[in-house]
């Protein structure tokens, strides 16, 4: 978890490992077939990368850990930030396998081109437990436990003066500005904010005690 969220400079974490490591790459690993991995991931310059399994019996898994690494982690704050909502994704794959992870067969070859992998079931896989993550269990060990999650900022597109907003986290709040962050108003719908102006977005935990970083 010492990697960052995403590839943004303003993003915490060293990327000698991977270059991101999103909820959504967390919640995709396959344990039990690592070579998998390699049909639904990239390597740390976002390249394919090219894996056949090893012809030995599959490897005997006895658990899961995730490791969070603290070279670039000064506070308790940021410590938060780094795990949560991470550790929930190791969580799920550490107690339920997924119908897309696929069993161990050796000389099977995985690459980035290759479709052994049932995506539309590991799409959906994802989309129910995003849903339950953001929408009940974020909730829970903020206001409940006070543990500060990382909010993910918003993505945006201005098409014709309209502004287009999204966030990956469901239930999660999104807010704009047109005075560089003096004033925020409440995103709810594509809204027109005119053509040419300097938009600012940040996205806020339901409660708006947490929030991200501002994008613009």
């Amino acid at each position: 978890f010492d990697f960052p969220y995403e590839v943004h400079p303003e993003e915490r974490g060293y990327y000698w490992g991977t270059r991101e490591n999103s909820v959504a790459k967390v919640f995709s690993f396959a344990p039990e077939n690592l070579p998998q991995n390699a049909e639904t991931s990239v390597d740390r310059d976002g390249n394919a990368m090219n894996i056949t399994t090893p012809d030995w019996p599959a490897p005997v898994i006895k658990g899961m850990q995730g490791q969070t690494w603290s070279e670039t982690v000064r506070t308790e704050a940021q410590h938060q930030e780094m795990t949560y909502p991470r550790v929930l994704a190791v969580a799920e794959r550490a107690w339920h396998r997924g119908s897309w992870e696929l069993d161990w067969t050796p000389t099977q070859n995985y690459h980035g081109t290759t479709n052994h992998v049932p995506k539309d079931q590991l799409a959906t896989d994802f989309k129910g437990f995003n849903t339950v993550l953001g929408c009940r269990e974020v909730r829970k060990i903020w206001q409940r436990l006070g543990i500060a999650y990382r909010v993910p900022p918003p993505g945006a597109i201005i098409e014709g003066g309209i502004l287009i907003a999204n966030t990956e986290l469901p239930c999660t709040r999104i807010q704009y500005s047109l005075d560089r962050g003096v004033n925020w108003s409440e995103y709810f719908a594509p809204v027109d904010v005119g053509v040419g102006k300097y938009v600012s977005l940040k996205s806020l935990s339901a409660d708006g005690g947490l929030e991200s970083r501002v994008v613009n």
